[in-house]
């Protein structure tokens, strides 16, 4: 993936801030029990406890009375080991709820190491660096695997309704959690489980519908929704790339044949992901035929502009790919699809005159 200058600046002002951290603070404030400490293979040191993490978001059956998280104090990472390992700004912002990074400032002036700067020069400039909504992604943390075994279940919801069958599924790693009663997307990234989308569903024959139902998806903490691509990871970057807004459509694109689909998460697409797809020789566009679809869709012409080979499916009203059942039609959707430049002047001559 193509970065320029100020993503290596920022990954040297984040790693130079994280190193500033008190790591046996953090534990502390947390109140971490049950501790010792052993010498890492490295020379640095690792604070052996129950897990903390447990207390916001349980994953232990009794507790985690035998210690099995650790808190690297020299490389500030954290690690739950049947869990989630992530570096401590991380690791605080799970243990304060916080979905983004920008969210813990205040917490984090706390545990910072008054030797080697005011808390205010580092507030100021950790405010830069973790406020920026379009960064790179820098030391996105990982889950366990395990965490998906209690949703490895098939709803009939995926398969009566979507027309998504067991193997797309399976491929997928899709489930259902019965306690939130909603269909799980797990999200991999560069071979890690980052996180994970759970999407309600409306009421069958035989189900009941998701209480509340919105937001239609819920996302796990600290979800790097803007940051990564949807199906990144199976993606032949020698075969054109169809970018679509959700992890539905993708799924369903995969029931029918289309293995090569990614998914932005929505239609509010970043500058992060718009980089990404410039990697790709050949990309398709396949947003929704509603307002938030065509402003994405938008976005999404502009930033590739001068990428050469770029096409869009001219949407069907009220229609996305997740609603086609036939691979057939689905293919003639894409055969149809027009050159960039060709939809950015449908979309000018729009503007103009409505």
């Amino acid at each position: 993936m193509k970065v320029g200058l100020s993503h290596f600046t920022n990954r040297k002002l984040y790693e130079e801030y994280k190193r500033r951290l008190d790591a046996r603070a953090v534990l502390e404030h947390y109140g971490a029990e049950n501790i010792s400490e052993i010498p890492g293979r490295d020379g640095s040191i690792e604070v052996v406890h129950s897990c903390l993490l447990d207390r916001v978001e349980p994953h232990h059956r009794h507790g985690d009375q035998n210690p099995s998280a650790a808190c690297n104090l020299d490389f500030k990472l954290y690690c739950c080991y049947s869990y989630w390992s992530g570096d401590l700004f991380h690791f605080i912002a799970k243990m304060e709820r916080k979905d983004h990074l920008a969210d813990i400032l205040p917490v984090i002036g706390e545990f910072l190491d008054e030797g080697t700067s005011s808390s205010e020069d580092f507030l100021s400039e950790v405010s830069r660096i973790l406020g920026g909504v379009d960064l790179h992604p820098i030391d996105i943390p990982s889950y366990s695997p395990k965490v998906l075994e209690p949703w490895g279940y098939s709803h009939p919801y995926m398969r009566e309704v979507r027309g998504i069958g067991l193997e797309a599924s399976s491929k997928l790693q899709i489930g259902y959690d019965p306690d939130t009663n909603r269909i799980v997307f797990p999200h991999f990234w560069r071979g890690d489980l980052v996180g994970w989308q759970k999407r309600a569903i409306p009421s069958g024959y035989d189900y009941p519908a998701t209480v509340p139902d919105y937001p239609k998806y819920k996302n796990s903490t600290g979800f790097p929704k803007s940051t990564t691509l949807y199906n990144f990871d199976s993606i032949d970057p020698n075969e054109p790339v169809i970018v679509v807004e959700s992890p539905m459509s993708v799924a369903k694109a995969v029931e029918l044949g289309f293995d090569n689909v990614i998914a932005t998460f929505g239609a509010k697409v970043s500058k992060v992901q718009i980089e990404m797809l410039k990697d790709f020789d050949r990309v398709v566009i396949w947003f929704d035929d509603d307002p938030a679809g065509q402003a994405g869709e938008r976005k999404l012409l502009n930033g590739l502009w001068s990428h050469p080979n770029v096409r869009v499916v001219e949407p069907d009203s009220g229609k996305d790919l997740g609603d086609y059942t036939s691979a057939t039609e689905a293919a003639a959707k894409l055969d149809g699809a027009i050159q960039a430049s060709l939809r950015m002047a449908a979309h000018d001559l729009e503007s103009r005159y409505g």
